[in-house]
């Protein structure tokens, strides 16, 4: 029988969701597809990579309840899928089973118990004491008194939660009964039923994430398992995660794996569960504090780390397929999906703050960690050592806050470092190392901070390094050891006090090269087929030159404020149009999350960070015949050129202006170059209500007078060009030219139905058409496929999050955005 399944979208990107679940959304559809099924897809977010797809329905609606069942009924859906739409999607889809009773579509691999429990706390404690499984002490309140009543059972601190939250959940701990009202009320505001949970604290205890999969006959495989350094108290994707796990005892480890397994047969799951721990460090009791029924930021990191192909795996399993029979040809053991993965290397998950782009631009933040998530991503490194993946991580996040400069750390006082150790903020890990160096020991530091004391002995080995390093210049043996760590060339110089280039040259002289090793979910106890790699120093290399004509593709790097998602979502397309022009794409990138890294996507992929020398190393090795990079990376883009490399730069602004101190719109015109000849492609408008494209806006007479700047450039792209609304009296011009934000190429794309950033690229290879050049000119004629629509910044989250109380310049520091049709 054929489906006519619906897939619930994600909606705006947020605190908590980058474009992980677009990537997963990608590879439900083309396995789904696979087996004949027509695919809907209903989704307002205007960076999602899986709605440029032409062989699916796509449906731009705003995400309600009322919208998706008018959409069920009209497209005469049979089956839902809700696992790749975050919270949002979970939420909708347990709403529209409990409204359409027997004549809903049936869900595909979730059943409404897990879907209920994923949105109520209170429900999930109910569930897992009915299955004899520990859970956290916790209470349901309508109201302020009722949180009161219930902070006397459980005394100070507690947690408060929202029941069904409007957005991603929010946790708010309270230390002090001051606080309790203010967090009440916030999170009754969230949530969608007027309710909330006080849940007892476990403050302290240590996060454990583990994912499971399972299929119709009660088939389980545990996928891995996630540490966070940081214990409970600091919000998990604020938190630096460990995978595979280190510091479980391994009866515990078994213990958790089987409860895991526990719950999701508890809940009649088919596909994947991520099961979250909070495990006592001194009596090895744990409570389970969440269950997450969908495709996450934790899941993300599993799939690069291991190299599982996940996504692919599940969408069979819920389309009514074993383990045992699902095939895969990344995996050996006769190429059966019924492997549990094991890592021979090790991945860190490193979170990303934007303080410092905020107070650049005089916005005052808190940063303070606590349970509101702060991160506005994530980057990873990788490596055979922990060592070595947090050194990676670090440099990949591409710190550019003065908070984490050596000279600041030296300067904290005693009382300063013990109280940033006691109430941790982004920069802690230099923190740690830094009252390290002061001789704080590990037994004290682990008292204060709650860490377990491993990552102290490893932070230590890493000081003891660098000043081992310091210390004995141009020496071979130490500067081997110093790679094989995960120490920079650019970190090794400035402790030498020696130049980027000698250092690297030294290196080269006494045959200290990068070897690179491939992500395997067997470990390499079966022949797979990967082409994932990561990169150390040891004597075994596993990556050879992909082809003799190549193209590398530098990503976007972790996920950041403005235009994170739009970044991903080019630079994804310049990848498609490369494959379609059929050129082998070698891939170079540190985000986990990042659609450029779909295994539809590439021929070869590095997960590395992107510094000159990690980037100069790939391309030593690949041979690349030109680079393309993202037009923000300008030191790297003049890195790269200055050492002779052909860079093809996808030239982008990174948000558009903003309109508040005029309180107007803003008229903006669009453009296409080709190289030489530009283009008109219409007009939109811009204020602080957000973005609007409307083609009737561009009259004939219109058409005429608009101006056809003149270019200086010979790089193909697009373009916009901003009109002041009155006479310039500071200097700027009347009309600005600049290369068009990623976030309007975006909704560029979605509005007009056309593919623009694939177009560039045919023309940055010179590999135009009669048919591109006859479509350019005949631009005025063109029919948008949406006449009229209005992209909206999604910014409601800042105060709970940031602690910002002041008005924002929304293009600027928008996380996500949704559109809709006017």
């Amino acid at each position: 029988m054929t489906e006519r399944v619906l897939i619930i979208g994600g909606s705006a990107n947020d605190f908590g969701r980058e474009t992980e679940g677009d990537a997963a959304t990608y590879q439900v559809v083309d396995a789904i597809r696979k087996y004949g099924h027509e695919v809907v897809v209903v989704d307002d977010n205007p960076y999602a990579f899986t709605t440029s797809r032409h062989d699916i329905q796509v449906i731009e609606k705003k995400l309600t309840v009322d919208n998706l069942m008018t959409i069920i009924n009209e497209e005469h859906i049979t089956a839902m899928v809700t696992s790749v739409g975050g919270s949002t999607a979970t939420r909708l889809g347990a709403d529209i089973l409990k409204l359409m009773g027997n004549g809903a579509p049936k869900v595909l691999g979730l059943s409404l118990p897990v879907m209920q429990a994923t949105q109520n706390t209170k429900y999930l404690h109910e569930r897992l004491m009915q299955l004899n499984i520990p859970t956290v002490q916790s209470r349901l309140a309508g109201n302020v008194s009722e949180a009161f009543d219930a902070v006397r059972d459980f005394e100070l601190p507690v947690v408060i939660r929202p029941i069904a939250p409007n957005g991603q959940t929010l946790r708010l701990q309270v230390t002090d009964i001051d606080d309790l009202e203010d967090a009440v009320e916030t999170a009754l505001n969230r949530s969608i039923t007027h309710q909330v949970n006080i849940d007892k604290s476990i403050q302290g205890h240590q996060e454990i994430s583990m994912l499971v999969v399972r299929d119709k006959r009660d088939t389980t495989v545990l996928i891995g398992g996630v540490e966070d350094m940081d214990p409970v108290g600091i919000h998990s994707a604020d938190s630096i995660a460990i995978t595979p796990i280190q510091t479980l005892p391994d009866p515990v480890y078994q213990k958790l794996r089987a409860a895991a397994f526990k719950v999701i047969r508890g809940f009649d799951v088919i596909g994947l569960l991520e099961v979250r721990f909070a495990v006592d460090p001194k009596e090895d009791d744990y409570v389970i504090t969440r269950v997450t029924p969908y495709f996450d930021r934790t899941a993300a990191l599993l799939v690069a780390a291991t190299g599982y192909p996940l996504m692919p795996v599940v969408t069979r399993l819920i389309l009514g397929e074993t383990l045992e029979s699902v095939k895969t040809p990344v995996i050996g053991a006769n190429h059966t999906a019924l492997l549990e993965p094991t890592m021979d290397h090790i991945v860190i998950r490193f979170p990303i703050f934007s303080f410092g782009d905020f107070e650049s631009n005089g916005v005052k933040t808190e940063h303070r960690l606590n349970t509101v998530q702060k991160s506005v991503g994530t980057t990873i490194g990788v490596g055979r050592s922990v060592e070595e993946a947090l050194e990676k991580a670090i440099r990949a996040a591409h710190f550019n806050n003065r908070n984490f400069s050596p000279t600041v750390m030296n300067a904290l006082t005693d009382n300063e470092i013990i109280e940033q150790l006691i109430h941790p903020r982004d920069n802690r890990i230099f923190v740690l190392l830094e009252a390290l160096r002061r001789g704080y020991t590990v037994d004290e530091l682990a008292e204060m901070t709650k860490i377990n004391a491993f990552y102290f002995y490893k932070l230590d080995q890493i000081n003891k390094l660098e000043e081992t390093v310091k210390n004995t210049p141009w020496q071979v043996d130490v500067i081997k050891l110093a790679k094989y760590y995960g120490l920079s060339d650019g970190l090794i110089a400035r402790l030498w006090n020696a130049k980027y280039e000698e250092v690297r040259r030294y290196r080269w002289d006494n045959g200290i090269l990068p070897t690179y090793k491939a992500f395997e979910p067997s470990a390499g106890e079966f022949e797979e087929a990967a082409n994932q790699y990561y990169s150390t120093f040891e004597s075994e290399n596993e990556s050879t030159r992909l082809g003799t004509h190549t193209a590398l593709v530098i990503g976007s790097g972790g996920f950041r404020l403005g235009d994170g998602a739009a970044a991903s979502y080019v630079m994804a397309m310049v990848v498609a149009e490369l494959q379609a022009q059929g050129i082998e794409t070698v891939l170079m990138n540190n985000s986990p999350t990042d659609l450029m890294f779909m295994p539809q996507l590439g021929n070869k992929k590095y997960y590395e960070p992107l510094e000159i020398s990690d980037v100069m190393n790939v391309i030593e090795i690949e041979q690349p015949t030109q680079v393309f990079v993202p037009g923000n990376r300008i030191k790297l883009i003049n890195s790269l050129r200055s050492n002779g490399i052909n860079v093809q730069v996808i030239a982008k602004e990174k948000y558009l202006p903003s309109s508040m101190e005029a309180d107007t719109s803003r008229r903006i015109v669009n453009y296409f170059y080709d190289g030489q000849t530009i283009y008109l492609i219409g007009i939109s408008n811009q204020s602080n209500d957000g973005i609007t494209l409307d083609q009737s806006a561009m009259t004939e007479d219109l058409w005429n007078k608009i101006p056809r700047p003149q270019m200086n450039s010979e790089t193909p792209g697009l373009y916009q060009m901003l009109l002041k609304q009155q006479p310039s009296h500071d200097g700027e011009p009347l009309m600005i030219v600049r290369p068009m934000p990623f976030t309007m190429v975006a909704f560029l794309d979605k509005v007009t139905g056309i593919d623009w950033m694939r177009l560039v690229v045919r023309y940055m290879l010179h590999r135009q058409t009669h048919v591109e050049q006859q479509f350019l000119a005949q631009l005025k004629t063109l029919q948008w496929r949406i006449p009229k629509a209005q992209l909206t910044y999604w910014h409601a989250d800042f105060e709970e999050h940031m602690e910002i109380h002041q008005e924002l310049d929304n293009g600027r520091y928008a996380i996500g955005a949704t559109y809709h049709l006017i």
